[in-house]
C-alpha cells in the first residue's frame, strides 16, 4: 500500500467547542490570532468565542468561530468542533493525505473533503452526519419524531451505500484548512448535519442556537431573543453574497423535489440560481432580492421564492413564517409593508404563481365547509359517534401532547388522559376504539380525518398497528435515490412498555377512512399505507404532501423550512404519493361524510 503522511488533527478545547454551565460572556469574546501582515488575505483571520444556547436560551458551552479577511462577517467552523458541540462526546479526527486533501472520521461514519476543489465526498454521508444516537442507541439517521409511544426497530435501504459527491465550489462555497483543520462556513455545515428530527444549529452573529432536543425545542419556530439581533436595515456585502450562494446550494442538493412546485423542474436540472434566470422577469426579481444587502428586500426574496417553491404546506422559505419578529415591531411593520409590494409586483410576472395559492384557497374552503357540515349533523366537537352498528371517529391532528406522553414514559407523571388533556388527539382515537370494540353492536369504524391538515409520522404508525398490525414507514433519499423501510416497535396497549401484552391489543372490527383535498402530509400518508393495506379510503383524493420537513438555518441566523431530500415519503411500492391518494369510494357531497348509513353501505359492500 501505498505511505501516507498522515498528520491527526486534534480538538483544542482551548480554541474549539467547550461545553460548560454558567460562563460569563461578558469578556472580550475574541482570540488574538494571525498578526503577521504578510499573509494573504484568504488565509488571515481572527477567532471569537461565541456562547452556545438553547432555543430556551440555556447556556450550554462556547464555541470557536473564524473569522477570515476576505469575508469578515461570514463565520466559518472547525469541522471536528462543530461535530462536538452537536453531538456532545464525539469529534471528528482529521487526516492530511496530501495537498488540500482531508480524511474525515467520526464514530459513525468517514468522509473525504478537498479544499482545493472544494468537493466534500462520503460513502455514507448520513451516517456520517448521523445525530439520533442521541435519541435512542443505536438508531440511523432516519425519519423519527421521537414520539415514546414507538422506538425505532430496524431500517433497510436499497442500495445499501451510495456515494455522494458535495461540490461546494461549483457554487463559490469555498472550505478552508490549516495545521488545525478543516473548516466550513458555518451555515454550510449547519445545512449538512440538519435531519428529520431538526437537530440544527445556527448563528445570529452573537450566539450559536443548537437544538438538542430537535423539533421539540422548536415548535414555536425560531425564538425571538434569538431572532431580534438580525433585524437591521442592511447586511454586509459578503455576507449576501454567501447566503445566497448557500441558499442555492442547499435548495438545489437538499430539496426533496416532490413533484408540483414551479421551479422544481428546472432547479433540479440546473440548480437555483440558474433556474431563477432562466424564468424570466418573474426570476430575476426573485434572484435581486435574494442578493440584496438590504434586510427588507431580502426578506421579500425569500417570499417571493417561496411562491415558486410553493408544494401545498410543507415549504416555507419566507423566512418570516418560522422566525419571530415580534422583538422589533417597526422592523416587522416595514417587512410586512415591503413584502405585500413585492408580491403583487412579482405576481404580475408570474401569474401563474396564483394557482398555488388557490389550491390552497380551495382546501381551507373544503375544510371549512366539512367541519360547518360536521357541526350540523354530528355536533359540534363531538368525536365519537355511534349509529347503527358503525362508529364514527373524528380525528384532526396528528399531533399530541408530547410534553404529557413523555413524563409518563420517563416514570415523572400519570397516563395521560381526556380530563388532563381534553385536546389530545392520540387518546380520544384509543378511547374510541375501546368504546367501539366493548360494544357488541359496533362492527364498523370509520375514522374521520378530511380536515386533517397533518402531524407526527410516528401516530400514523401507531394506526397502522392498530388497523392492520403494520409498523412501517417508507421512503426515499432523493440526492442518492435509496429506497428505504423503517420499521418500528409499537406500545398498542399505551401502558409505558414494549413486550408482549401489545401483541393482545386487538379490534375486531371492520376499518374505514374519510379524506379529502384538505387531508395533506401526515394525513395523505395514512391512505397511502391504509389503502395497500387493504382498508378502503372514502371521499375524495387526499391533498398530497409527501416529504418530510426541516427547519432549516440561513447564513443570517433566520429560520426558514423545506421539503427535505431525505425523507420523500412513498407508499409500500416504494411509489411517490405527492399526488394525493384516490379513494375506493368517491362522495360528491360534503353531506354525504357524515351520512353514517351511507358510509356504512360502502365499507360493508366493501368487506362483503
Amino acid at each position: 500500500m501505498k505511505q501516507l503522511n498522515y498528520l491527526m488533527l486534534t480538538l483544542m478545547l482551548t480554541c474549539g467547542f467547550v461545553a460548560c454551565g454558567d460562563d460569563d460572556f461578558s469578556k472580550d469574546p475574541e482570540i488574538p490570532t494571525q498578526e503577521d501582515t504578510e499573509t494573504p488575505e484568504k488565509l488571515y483571520y481572527k477567532e471569537r468565542l461565541v456562547p452556545v444556547v438553547t432555543p430556551q436560551n440555556e447556556s450550554c458551552g462556547v464555541i470557536t468561530l473564524r473569522f477570515y479577511r476576505d469575508m469578515p462577517f461570514v463565520p466559518y467552523v472547525n469541522v471536528s468542533n462543530f461535530q462536538s458541540m452537536m453531538f456532545p462526546g464525539t469529534t471528528i479526527q482529521t487526516y492530511k493525505t496530501a495537498d488540500n486533501q482531508y480524511v474525515l472520521t467520526n464514530p459513525f461514519g468517514t468522509a473525504t473533503v478537498d479544499t482545493d476543489k472544494d468537493v466534500f465526498e462520503s460513502d455514507d454521508y448520513e451516517a456520517f452526519t448521523n445525530m439520533m444516537g442521541m435519541v435512542q442507541l443505536g438508531m440511523p439517521n432516519t425519519t423519527y419524531d421521537a414520539l415514546p409511544i414507538i422506538r425505532w426497530k430496524s431500517l433497510e435501504k436499497q442500495p445499501q451505500n451510495v456515494h455522494v459527491a458535495l461540490d461546494y465550489g461549483k457554487f463559490g462555497i469555498d472550505l478552508r484548512a490549516d495545521d488545525k483543520g478543516v473548516y466550513f462556513p458555518f451555515a454550510t455545515i449547519a445545512d449538512l448535519y440538519v435531519d428529520g428530527y431538526m437537530h440544527l444549529a445556527s448563528f445570529n452573529g452573537d450566539v450559536v442556537m443548537v437544538a438538542p432536543n430537535g423539533a421539540y425545542s422548536l415548535l414555536d419556530g425560531y425564538p425571538k431573543f434569538f431572532i431580534t439581533p438580525i433585524l437591521q436595515e442592511t447586511r454586509s456585502g459578503d455576507m449576501a453574497d454567501y447566503a445566497y450562494r448557500n441558499l442555492c446550494f442547499t435548495l438545489t442538493n437538499f430539496f426533496g423535489y416532490p413533484g408540483r412546485t414551479l421551479l422544481e423542474e428546472s432547479m433540479h436540472e440546473k440548480g437555483l440560481d440558474q433556474a431563477l434566470l432562466d424564468y424570466g422577469k418573474a426570476g430575476q426579481m426573485v434572484r435581486d432580492l435574494l442578493r440584496s444587502t438590504n434586510m427588507y428586500e431580502y426578506i421579500a426574496g425569500t417570499a417571493t421564492l417561496g411562491r415558486m417553491l410553493d408544494d401545498g404546506g410543507h415549504t416555507y422559505t419566507d423566512v418570516t413564517v418560522i422566525s419571530d419578529l415580534k422583538g422589533n415591531m417597526s422592523f416587522k411593520t416595514r417587512v410586512d409593508s415591503i413584502v405585500q409590494v413585492k408580491m403583487m409586483e412579482f405576481e404580475s410576472y408570474c401569474p401563474e404563481s396564483k394557482a398555488y395559492t388557490k389550491v390552497m384557497d380551495d382546501r381551507r374552503a373544503m375544510a371549512k365547509e366539512l367541519n360547518q357540515k360536521r357541526t350540523e349533523k354530528i355536533g359540534k366537537n363531538v368525536k365519537y359517534r355511534k349509529e347503527g352498528n358503525t362508529a364514527y371517529c373524528w380525528f384532526d391532528s396528528f399531533f399530541c401532547n408530547d410534553a404529557g406522553w413523555r413524563k409518563y414514559y420517563k416514570g415523572e407523571g400519570a397516563k395521560p388522559t381526556t380530563k388532563n388533556y381534553p385536546n389530545d388527539w392520540l387518546i380520544s382515537l384509543t378511547g374510541a376504539l375501546d368504546k367501539a370494540e366493548k360494544d357488541p353492536d359496533v362492527k364498523n369504524f370509520i375514522l374521520d380525518i378530511s380536515t386533517n391538515g397533518g402531524g407526527s409520522s410516528d401516530i400514523v404508525v401507531f394506526i397502522t398497528s392498530i388497523f392492520c398490525n403494520k409498523n412501517d414507514i417508507y421512503y426515499e433519499n432523493v440526492l442518492t435515490g435509496q429506497k428505504m423501510k423503517c420499521s418500528y416497535e409499537v406500545d398498542r396497549n399505551l401502558d409505558g412498555k414494549f413486550d408482549e401484552k401489545d401483541n393482545e391489543v386487538k379490534y375486531h372490527l371492520n376499518f374505514a377512512l374519510l379524506t379529502s383535498c384538505y387531508s395533506f402530509s401526515c394525513g395523505n400518508l395514512l391512505p397511502a399505507l391504509l389503502k395497500d393495506y387493504g382498508i378502503p379510503i372514502i371521499g375524495q383524493t387526499s391533498g398530497g404532501g409527501s416529504c418530510c420537513v426541516l427547519f432549516n438555518p440561513s447564513a443570517d441566523g433566520f429560520g426558514y423550512r423545506y421539503s427535505t431530500h431525505r425523507a420523500r415519503l412513498n407508499n409500500t411500492k416504494g411509489e411517490n404519493i405527492d399526488e394525493g391518494i384516490t379513494p375506493t369510494y368517491t362522495l360528491d357531497s360534503t353531506d354525504d361524510y357524515f351520512d353514517i348509513p351511507k358510509l356504512t353501505e360502502l365499507v360493508e359492500s366493501y368487506y362483503k
